[in-house]
């Protein structure tokens, strides 16, 4: 079965939006006990690098088809900042790998909005500079490698991290909107080995568990009860036998599923 760990992946920048303000890098024992301590492991922060893996094992990409207009509205509470800053990450990594140029420029610009709210614009703007001068020059391999390099940052981000929700909220974000444009790209381009891309029984168990012990007063919005009863629906529909791949229809409904979160997500709705 395969099982990556890929969409929290997406959400790997959005740690930088939660970066110390001392930017001084621990040392690497002091630094493995915070990561155990804030329970950041494969699933929160892995490698960028597995993302982009998964992306290009999913081309040729109709990014017309998995692209969404992104968010005008910056919610007001900080769980769905954080959702909302995950998910804009994903359509980042999707227009990098898609190679669009003119949509990058809008996605550091609704990042940028994002990271307002949570108080931490100058650190993602350092990085949105970056990355936009090389977009402007078509440098996507250096983008790649710009977004790889980030990874010593998003280390020394989560030192100033006080709040594990967050983390998990940021991830969350991240892996909801990967998985609506897995969804887009598989039903486009239909195969049984594709659609096993699908099938993340241990994912689904972890977001469940993360779901499970979310702040009282944010699991009484509207958006949360969607949010666990839709993970849930996910969840049966992709728990396969090894050799059963999930169904075209099966795909489209998963897609219906995950879009009504993203939807709630980015429309700001309780």
């Amino acid at each position: 079965m395969h099982i990556p760990a890929r969409w929290p992946a997406l959400a790997v920048l959005g740690f930088l939006t939660l970066a110390s303000a001392s930017g001084e890098k621990p040392a690497q024992a002091d630094l493995d006990h915070i990561r155990e301590e804030l329970g950041v492991n494969s699933f929160t922060a892995p490698s960028i690098q597995l993302v982009l893996q998964e992306l290009n094992a999913l081309k040729p990409i109709p990014f017309d088809k998995a692209w969404r207009d992104l968010p005008d509205a910056v919610p007001q509470d900080r769980a769905r900042l954080a959702l909302s800053a995950g998910a804009v990450i994903a359509d980042g990594f999707l227009a990098v790998t898609a190679e669009k140029q003119s949509r990058i420029e809008p996605v550091g610009r609704t990042l940028l909005k994002l990271a307002k709210g949570l108080g931490v614009a100058e650190q993602v703007n350092k990085h949105s500079r970056s990355i936009l001068e090389k977009a402007a020059r078509q440098q996507w391999d250096d983008i790649r490698g710009e977004l790889v390099r980030t990874q010593a940052d998003v280390e020394a981000a989560l030192l100033g991290l006080k709040d594990e929700e967050i983390a998990h909220l940021v991830a969350l974000g991240g892996w909801l909107r990967g998985l609506e444009m897995t969804c887009s790209i598989v039903n486009e381009n239909y195969t049984p080995e594709r659609a096993r891309r699908l099938i993340q029984p241990e994912l689904m168990d972890y977001f469940l568990d993360r779901v499970g012990t979310l702040n009282p007063n944010f699991k009484k919005t509207k958006l949360a009860a969607v949010l666990e009863k839709n993970l849930k629906e996910i969840k049966r529909l992709t728990t396969k036998p090894v050799d059963n791949p999930i169904e075209p229809d099966e795909v489209k409904q998963i897609r219906t599923l995950v879009r009504e979160i993203n939807g709630l997500i980015a429309g700001g709705e309780e």
